[in-house]
């Protein structure tokens, strides 16, 4: 499930605030997520994510999830020729870890109907690893 997300720096005295960084997910579960982004944006301490949830019905206001992360990783990667940025999720506001689980469920739901492999698909046992040695 792709969703749209920002990442937001903390504010700390002394300190120049990074810019907020946009992207989308590339994986997602309750505990956490991936991106991918054209820079490494590793920080120390805790970011908020804002998570922009597909809209479930035509006309439904979108709902947005606001979390509390801990930025686990942050590799390149030559095969995606861009950075993957790991985030373990600490808190989530409101009822954003409700939300964040009826989306996934209905992914799921979608992806069950419509099947999970697309003809062109290649198998797990083809896809890139980035821990492999260069050749």
């Amino acid at each position: 499930m792709q969703l749209k997300l920002a990442v937001v720096y903390h504010q700390h005295k002394g300190r120049a605030t990074p810019p907020t960084y946009h992207g989308s997910t590339y994986d997602i579960c309750m505990s956490g997520l991936s991106m991918v982004i054209d820079r490494s944006i590793f920080h120390e301490g805790d970011v908020t994510v804002l998570l922009a949830l597909p809209h479930l019905r035509a006309g439904a206001p979108q709902k947005i999830i606001t979390s509390t992360a801990e930025i686990t990783y942050a590799i390149h990667s030559s095969k995606l020729k861009a950075f993957k940025i790991g985030m373990a999720f600490l808190k989530f506001k409101g009822n954003g870890k409700e939300l964040l689980k009826a989306a996934i469920v209905h992914e799921l739901r979608k992806v069950a109907v419509t099947g999970m492999q697309d003809p062109g698909c290649r198998s797990r046992t083809d896809w890139p690893r980035d821990s492999e040695p260069l050749s």
